[in-house]
C-alpha cells in the first residue's frame, strides 16, 4: 500500500478499530480509464468488539485526492457521520427508506419537508426531553408545541 493508518475509537459499549490501506498503482484495477480523475483507491478493514463478540467488515473506495491514508479515512468518517446524522434521523424518525412517493416532484418536495421538519425538532426553543421521533409525535398532535417550534409562541 501506498499509505497506511489506523484509528480506534471506543463508545456506546464497543471498541472499533479502522485500518485504511491506500493504493495508487491503479493498473490492477479492471478498467481505471473508465475514471479519468482517478487518483486512488482504498480498503477500509473495520473491527468492532461488542459484547464479547468480534465482527469484521471490509469496505473498498475510489477516490480523485491524492493517495494519502489519513486525509481519506477522515473524508469516509465525515461521509458516514453525515450519513448516520441526517439519513439514518430521517429514516428513524420519518420512516424514510419506506417512503413510496413516486409521482412528478412528490419524493423531492417530501425529502425537502422531512429536513425541514427534522431541523425544527433539533432547534426546537423549548428543550424539551424525549427523542426526535417523540418530538415529532408531539408536535403532530399539539397545536401549542407545533406554534413552539415554528416560532409563533
Amino acid at each position: 500500500p501506498h499509505g497506511f493508518c489506523e484509528t480506534l475509537e471506543k463508545g456506546h459499549g464497543r471498541l472499533e478499530i479502522r485500518r485504511c490501506y491506500v493504493f495508487d498503482e491503479l493498473a490492477c484495477l479492471a478498467h481505471p480509464e473508465r475514471w479519468p480523475d482517478l487518483g486512488c483507491f482504498a480498503v477500509i478493514e473495520s473491527e468492532r468488539h461488542l459484547q464479547g463478540k468480534v465482527s469484521h467488515e471490509r469496505r473498498y473506495y475510489i477516490s480523485s485526492l491524492a493517495p494519502d491514508a489519513e486525509r481519506l479515512a477522515s473524508a469516509i468518517r465525515q461521509h458516514w457521520g453525515i450519513e448516520n446524522r441526517v439519513h439514518g434521523c430521517l429514516d428513524v424518525v420519518f420512516a424514510d427508506d419506506q417512503m413510496r412517493a413516486r409521482t412528478a416532484h412528490a419524493a423531492h418536495n417530501l425529502a425537502t419537508l422531512k429536513r425541514l421538519t427534522l431541523n425544527l425538532l433539533r432547534l426546537d426553543p423549548s428543550q424539551r426531553k424525549g427523542s426526535l421521533k417523540t418530538r415529532r409525535l408531539i408536535a403532530n398532535t399539539s397545536d401549542e408545541y407545533r406554534a413552539e417550534l415554528l416560532g409563533l409562541k
